[in-house]
């Protein structure tokens, strides 16, 4: 995932999600054809995190196929509605890359939802779904944001666990790559699986092609709601390391 200029990624994706507005009857289903765009300019924002308002990502140096690349990982914020429906409202939602060799812009819509284990990501489902309920929670800032965008690419992309080796690699070294090398060592086939992700893929043969998937929710949910739990893992982080 690229940003260069505008701000701008790489994507093949997860789409990590509050999905906002939809009722519980309508969650997004294989099947459902729809349009994603990114309208409010930046991929980072609005920002979970009190204190922290340009949004969950950090930059990074990563090789793909050999050759570097300079990206932002992070949490990104786009929007999606029905396609070929007029007046469809659009609705928000908190989404990750999985193919970092791809610019997320422009949309090549429109995109066709498929359950994970129907989606061209079939290979590395279960080891996704393991990595997504293991960590998926642990989003508090931008280095475990970056974290877990890194780690999908990992799983998604290179299809193994090592962030040193493969059609994938993490140049940059710290903080995320030692949480991102973390998680994905803990990825054994006993832990828990997340439920309701869907791929959205985008349209076959078009030239910028990149696909995103998401987290269907059972019950009305909102980047505010998502927002508002962030926040307060954050702060009750920062209570359990206050003497």
């Amino acid at each position: 995932m690229k940003l260069i200029g505008r701000a701008l990624t790489a994507c093949s994706l997860v789409v990590a999600l509050a999905i906002g507005g939809r009722a519980a009857a309508d969650p997004i289903s294989p099947g459902d054809r729809l349009d994603v765009a990114n309208r409010a300019g930046s991929m980072f924002t609005p920002s979970p995190v009190p204190g922290d308002s340009n949004g969950l990502f950090a930059n990074l140096t990563i090789t793909v196929n050999g050759k570097n690349e300079s990206v932002s990982a992070g949490m990104f914020v786009l929007d999606y509605r029905e396609a070929g429906v007029a007046g469809s409202p659009w609705e928000q939602f908190l989404s990750f890359c999985l193919s970092p060799d791809v610019w997320l812009e422009p949309f090549d819509n429109p995109y066709t939802v498929h359950s994970l284990s129907g989606s061209p990501y079939a290979a590395a489902a279960d080891r996704i779904s393991e990595f997504w309920g293991r960590h998926h929670s642990s989003i508090t800032n931008d280095i475990t944001a970056a974290a877990f965008q890194v780690g999908l690419w990992e799983l998604a992309f290179d299809l193994n666990s090592s962030l040193t080796s493969g059609r994938f690699s993490l140049v940059s070294r710290g903080s995320v790559f030692d949480t991102a090398q973390t998680w994905i060592a803990s990825i054994d086939g006993t832990g828990p699986r997340a439920s309701g992700l869907m791929v959205l893929v985008d349209r076959a043969g078009a030239p910028n092609v990149q696909d995103l998937i998401t987290q269907r929710v059972p019950e009305p949910g909102s980047l505010a709601l998502l927002a508002l739990a962030l926040g307060a893992l954050a702060l009750a982080q920062r209570r359990r390391r206050s003497p």
